[in-house]
């Protein structure tokens, strides 16, 4: 794989190349591929040409939706900044409420959904920001051809994908703008093959989402990323290594503050847990390093605490680890914290907590 000028070339087994560039292409509602669409790619599954074609051709995967919100500028007294998997987000009310109650005014969000059986079929960024009265800009990381993973597949046996949209999506109470989709890889992996072994079939990729953030001093560009879940510490140094070539060609050396799941599995791996990890960040995982060597710091905006939370079917004991990080550049962090992703009466909402800070403009 190589990076040149803002595009992702990604070397294909026939010697042939595809490429990606920063999506600037903002809509007011995406353009979902109908149920015979995704039924006729989901019956040629396996090949990488399909997958190309399709990438390319499914207007949802080159725009972005937004939404503006009504409140113009965040103010320099503290915003508080959070960043939450909500792995799928299937109780969009009792996901506000959490969010409320945790004071945030920013909500770096991924695996959000729109159109699944899985989540009702609900329109989960849309909702979700209407709950809380902000904008929102939402971009697709994969268009979803079946149901989901082994348990969601089996929970919703017999029913249908209105629209099939999974990806990231930016909340705020303040306004945003210059959204940008940053593709972090093109390899059609979940098309072509099974990394998880789990029935999942996709197309698209793994990104990010940006957007400058209207402050009462210069725009703040903030992110919302997921990386690949089947990957290793080579493979996640790779993407921070493309994440942070975008930021820089689309947005420039700014203010920045980046958040959502890296899937550190490195730190677990170590047996590190706690404050202790933050200090040995960059020798654990190389993406640090790539994150430090560009000005970003992890260390007052995060707490070190174990981010995911067990399944309700999970075998109890089930180890928990890192992965969810918010890390700044050229602004001041502090008071980092997790908040447990239950709703009322203990209510499971989501394998991964919220994580956030207070971040000073």
């Amino acid at each position: 794989m190589a990076l040149a000028s803002g595009y992702l070339i990604c070397m294909l087994p026939s010697g042939n190349t595809i490429t990606r560039n920063a999506i600037d292409l903002r809509v007011e509602t995406l353009e979902p591929p109908t149920a015979v669409q995704r039924q006729e790619a989901l019956s040629l599954s396996g090949s990488r040409k399909v997958h190309d074609r399709l990438l390319a051709s499914w207007p949802c995967l080159s725009t972005i939706e937004t939404s503006a919100s009504t409140v113009p500028v965040a103010p320099l007294s503290g915003l508080t900044v959070t960043a939450w998997n909500m792995e799928r987000c299937k109780q969009v009310e009792q996901s506000a409420d959490v969010i409320a109650g945790a004071g945030a005014d920013v909500v770096l969000a991924t695996e959000m959904d729109r159109g699944m059986a899985r989540s009702g079929q609900r329109d989960t960024p849309g909702d979700l920001a209407g709950c809380l009265g902000w904008g929102y800009a939402f971009g697709v990381e994969f268009v979803e051809l079946g149901l989901g993973d082994v348990r969601e597949t089996r929970d919703h046996a017999g029913e249908i994908n209105r629209q099939g949209l999974h990806g990231n999506a930016i909340l705020s109470r303040y306004r945003i703008d210059d959204v940008r989709l940053l593709p972090l890889e093109a390899s059609g992996d979940w098309f072509v093959g099974a990394p998880k072994d789990d029935g999942q079939v996709r197309v698209g990729g793994r990104m990010a989402l940006a957007a400058r953030l209207a402050t009462e001093r210069e725009p703040v560009v903030i992110v919302a990323v997921h990386y690949e879940s089947q990957s290793d510490s080579t493979d996640r140094a790779r993407q921070t290594r493309r994440l942070l070539e975008c930021l820089a060609n689309e947005f420039g050396d700014t203010r920045c503050i980046i958040g959502g799941d890296l899937n550190t599995k490195g730190f677990l791996q170590a047996g590190l847990a706690g404050s202790a990890m933050l200090d040995v960040a960059a020798e654990t995982e190389p993406s640090f390093a790539h994150f430090a060597a560009e000005g970003f710091d992890w260390r007052h905006s995060n707490t070190g605490a174990h981010t995911t939370r067990l399944h309700p079917e999970d075998p109890p004991g089930s180890p928990l680890t890192t992965l969810d990080w918010l890390l700044v550049r050229g602004v001041h962090a502090g008071r980092p914290f997790v908040v447990p992703a239950c709703g009322a009466n203990g209510r499971y909402l989501s394998d991964h907590e919220m994580v956030g800070a207070t971040v000073w403009p």
